[in-house]
């Protein structure tokens, strides 16, 4: 009885010892190919927004699907702290090296970091409206129209010069003028160097404006410019070659409509009529007036 029972007593170590190898086996390999399919990359633990320094108490390493990980995500700590925030940035979101300015150690003060490669930041002053309203914000998108005397002519004349441009930075500064200080609006554009010329040109001769856009909106439109004589003039301006004029085509004439109708044979005593009904608006019969004998 004793040998029996410690027979059974091993048999059934064995068989748990088995079972347990055989869970261990198929939990490693799950984890094993789990691992495979994704890689530790640099989240957000907080909302960042432009301008705002990564430290480490901003970031943690989670493991990422490898087919979702977009191009550019930062993996390591050291690739994020103490960058500045390009474009604001959620908290879960990954980081992306796109979206934070080269390492640079702070040298030149923030707005060098934040001006794209290749594009320069030129700061304008603004009129006293676009001081009142705010709504010029870093990350807008603006036209440039400038107000200046036309050449040839003692009219003046008011074109778009850029299109498009992004807003870097808008704030304002105060001067002394007649012993009064005076605040001015100033806002930062980001332009291509070709365009830094145009705007330094404009800005000496004529008076600048800007007029905001939709984001959505990077349409390039060719526009002739308005002057005092185009204003008062009763003749409409030449369309440009990007809007061709609507040609209205000629419909051919409707069809003569069709009034159905249907006779009915009524028998009244000896005498018989006829009676003809017409279909109505909305599918319903009428009576038309007229008995045939």
């Amino acid at each position: 009885m004793r040998r029996r029972f410690l027979l059974i007593l091993i048999c059934a170590s064995v068989i748990g010892f088995l079972a347990s190898f055989l869970v261990y086996r198929v939990v490693s390999q799950a984890a094993s190919a789990r691992n495979d399919q994704s890689e530790s990359i640099l989240v957000a633990t907080v909302d960042l927004g432009l301008a705002d320094t990564v430290t480490s108490q901003h970031i943690k390493l989670v493991s990422w699907p490898k087919a979702s990980v977009p191009p550019g995500a930062l993996r390591t700590p050291a690739e994020a702290e103490g960058r500045v925030v390009r474009s604001s940035v959620v908290a879960g979101e990954p980081l992306i090296d796109g979206k934070l300015a080269p390492q640079l150690s702070g040298r030149g003060g923030i707005m060098p970091m934040l001006i794209p490669e290749g594009q320069r930041g030129v700061t304008i002053r603004v009129d006293e409206a676009m001081r009142e309203s705010g709504f010029v914000l870093p990350n807008s998108r603006v036209d440039v129209l400038v107000s200046m005397p036309k050449a040839g002519t003692n009219e003046k004349i008011a074109k778009v010069i850029l299109q498009d441009v992004s807003v870097l930075a808008s704030g304002q500064t105060v001067e002394m003028k007649d012993n009064k200080p005076v605040t001015n609006t100033t806002v930062t554009l980001a332009l291509t160097p070709q365009q830094v010329e145009r705007l330094a040109v404009a800005q000496s001769e004529g008076r600048l404006m800007l007029v905001q856009r939709n984001l959505r909106d990077t349409q390039f439109v060719r526009t002739p410019g308005a002057t005092p004589s185009s204003l008062l003039s009763d003749i409409a301006p030449a369309p440009s070659p990007e809007h061709k004029p609507t040609v209205l085509a000629r419909s051919a004439p409707l069809p003569v409509p069709v009034v159905e109708k249907y006779p009915v044979a009524v028998i009244r005593g000896t005498k018989i009529t006829e009676q003809t009904f017409v279909r109505e608006p909305g599918n319903s019969w009428a009576e038309q007036p007229g008995l045939k004998q």
